[in-house]
């Protein structure tokens, strides 16, 4: 059996490969980080998924990622990144939220400007008599 920690493992449960990689820094900040029991590794992967938001999957790490209506979507794992917000009622949309056009802004499903459209559609248009 393997010693050490067990493995990180993506979205499919696959060991996520790993690789060391050096940097130069200060060593003021070297002593801090070690003051604070600062983890370096985990600071570089923090501070460089924080820099490369919406550009690579924090689950995953791919840099597949498609912007679409309700924000952005990693291709690989198919887990949401971040979402927009509707530009009609500025709630934040969901998974199961539906995009619609609304006087060509984006809105929501939930939208009071959407349901208004929505019921409006549904009234009938009732003649009566000599009108035919």
């Amino acid at each position: 059996m393997p010693a050490g920690r067990p493995p990180e493992v993506d979205s499919n449960g696959k060991a996520i490969e790993k690789c060391l990689v050096n940097a130069t820094i200060p060593t003021k900040l070297r002593d801090f980080l070690r003051q604070h029991n600062i983890n370096r590794s985990e600071l570089l992967r923090t501070a460089a998924l924080k820099l490369m938001e919406l550009k690579i999957c924090p689950s995953c790490y791919s840099h597949d990622i498609k912007d679409n209506l309700k924000g952005h979507l990693c291709n690989n794992c198919n887990k949401w990144l971040k979402f927009k917000r509707c530009e009609l009622c500025e709630a934040a949309h969901t998974p199961t939220s539906k995009p619609t056009s609304v006087d060509g802004k984006v809105g929501c499903d939930l939208c009071p400007e959407y349901l208004q459209q929505v019921e409006e559609n549904k009234k009938i248009n009732v003649v009566f008599g000599n009108d035919l």
